[in-house]
């Protein structure tokens, strides 16, 4: 059952942040355990529970990384996903949510879709105008729902003044953040992120779908 994060949580995050190191980590691994491994595991177990999206599963993750290609051996966060079971996760839409020293983040992203699928996308956007922006526009009129997509720097051809916001997406990521406080630590956090990713599951369906084309 998860009964909250905790301000501990985030002393623990920030304290990894600025002590990066086995010696450290190893003299702190029960808080670990404690305050953050263990409520994040509770939490995605219970959003997994209440949420599914066919053909995905939720993955959550763990401190420790990969340190062929880290400078350091722990994450100063820790999260857990919603996707496909695909090797390149960030090739994929997916939900997910993230704590860090700073607070929460919850979201839909598709951090690094082929060149091929955004063609697709861009396609797709000439010949139903309206259909992504219906999509996207009424999540970013809730409250707390922003736009934190890349736009291509050199913008791509084809496009006009009315559909130009979406055409010219180099990925696409709505995100919502959770600052420090009442709403991170409270016992009906899933709530928030089962109300969330249930606005949010139209973008993932839409992504798939043009991965299927």
């Amino acid at each position: 059952m998860f009964n909250g994060f905790s301000p501990e949580t985030i002393d623990f995050l920030w304290s990894i942040r600025f002590n990066n190191n086995r010696e450290w980590f190893q003299a702190h691994k029960a808080e670990y355990e404690k305050n953050l491994y263990r409520p994040m595991v509770a939490l995605a177990e219970e959003v997994d529970s209440r949420f599914r999206l066919e053909g995905t599963r939720l993955k959550a993750s763990r401190i420790y990384r990969d340190v062929r290609y880290a400078s350091v051996p722990y994450k100063d966060y820790l999260w857990f996903v919603i996707r496909e079971d695909n090797t390149f996760w960030s090739e994929h839409p997916s939900l997910f949510f993230q704590i860090e020293p700073e607070g929460g983040q919850l979201g839909f992203i598709d951090y690094a879709p082929k060149a091929a699928l955004m063609e697709k996308h861009r396609k797709r956007m000439l010949e139903r105008p309206g259909e992504f922006a219906g999509i996207i526009e009424p999540i970013l009129a809730r409250e707390g729902f922003a736009d934190k997509s890349t736009r291509y720097k050199r913008p791509k051809e084809g496009g006009n003044p009315e559909i130009d916001r979406w055409y010219q997406l180099k990925n696409c990521y709505v995100g919502v953040d959770i600052p420090v406080g009442d709403e991170l630590f409270s016992k009906d956090l899933p709530d928030r992120l089962v109300k969330a990713f249930e606005v949010l599951s139209p973008l993932y369906h839409y992504f798939r779908m043009l991965e299927t084309l």
